[in-house]
């Protein structure tokens, strides 16, 4: 394996990351290659990138999709190059694969219960540090929560549900991103409803049997779920009325629905950002490096669109792309392209 050359900010040689291709959960090394950057040249289309790995989730799901599709649009601009998706555990396992020098990229829900405590240290293996050092580059999409309900169960508005059988998430992590969008509303999601652990698929045949009066959903960006895509393709939908005042007031990112942009939905409604994914790096990350990343997938996202479609609605609100991710700072490099396409709104 090459050795690393430490030659960063105020050197004069190049700066030389390894990546590595991960298959597994645990993260099995099973290839190598290499960035070169020259820190203090240009960098051009013709020699801007010559590889990185970014690590996503498991295959299929939203950051393995998006990592792939991102792949795609550097080996398509930089052909000598190699760029690699890693199959991993998700947003914590990234953050770890970085911090060891495995990764150079992220894809993390960064405003999400999990990565915010990684930033305050809480809930991480024994031994390991808060994970300050993650920047954002750019956000991509936002699971937006939502909650439906079966015709005749009484339920119109959110505050409706509160005595009524709810059709929760199977895991307590996934539940609980839905808390402070539920508490907005005047409802604590454990003592004012009858709680009913499922997982997607059940909770949605529940729904359709009329064994729960409601359940949780979410869209990906404005695109539904294909498991409530495929829900209220044969059962009516009948979408819980929000308050958007409540949810501002809570802090949350809110996004409007018009009447008919969700199955039934007949009147405007309102669903908060659950969590955002977006693309990482590390704060030592070269700045003209993350500038050119950035950069390069700004001006392909049509592209990307084509394997993540939900993506669509950063293009149509561009907004999204530096929505913020706090408590994670956003990379100089970013920062520095997104003011100068005059998206940064915000020091």
């Amino acid at each position: 394996m090459t050795s690393a050359c430490d030659c960063r900010a105020g050197s004069t040689g190049p700066f030389w990351l390894s990546t590595r291709i991960f298959r597994t959960a645990n993260v099995a090394r099973i290839a190598a290659a290499l960035l070169i950057l020259p820190v203090h040249a240009t960098l051009t289309p013709a020699h801007a990138l010559e590889g990185f790995t970014v690590g996503t989730a498991s295959v299929g799901s939203t950051p393995h999709i998006l990592g792939t599709a991102m792949q795609q649009v550097f080996s398509e601009k930089f052909p000598e190059g190699r760029f690699e998706v890693a199959v991993t555990g998700g947003s914590i396992e990234n953050s770890r694969m970085m911090r060891r020098g495995e990764a150079e990229l992220g894809i993390a829900s960064v405003t999400g219960a999990a990565m915010k405590n990684a930033w305050h240290g809480r809930n991480l293996e024994a031994g390991e540090e808060p994970y300050q050092e993650i920047r954002t580059l750019m956000g991509f999409v936002h699971i937006i929560g939502h909650l439906i309900a079966r015709p005749g169960a009484g339920i119109e508005n959110f505050e409706d549900i509160k005595g009524k059988r709810v059709g929760l998430g199977s895991s307590i992590r996934t539940s609980a991103l839905h808390e402070p969008f539920w508490r907005s509303q005047g409802v604590e999601w454990i003592d004012d409803v009858e709680e009913v652990p499922l997982s997607s698929q059940d909770r949605y045949r529940f729904l359709a049997e009329g064994r729960i009066d409601a359940a949780l959903a979410w869209t990906v960006g404005t695109k539904l779920a294909a498991i409530i895509e495929e829900y209220t393709s044969a059962n009516e939908a009948v979408w819980a009325r929000t308050d958007k005042a409540a949810l501002e007031e809570a802090g949350l990112t809110v996004f409007a629905f018009e009447p008919g942009s969700l199955p039934g939905l007949e009147f405007e409604n309102y669903g908060p950002s659950l969590t955002m994914s977006a693309l990482t790096t590390t704060n030592d990350f070269p700045e003209q490096a993350a500038y050119e990343i950035v950069k390069t997938l700004h001006e392909n996202m049509e592209q990307i669109v084509l394997l993540l479609p939900a993506v669509q609605a950063a293009i149509e609100n561009p907004a999204i792309f530096t929505s913020p991710s706090d408590p994670f700072p956003y990379h100089p490099g970013a920062i520095r392209y997104w003011k100068e396409v005059g998206l940064w709104n915000s020091e």
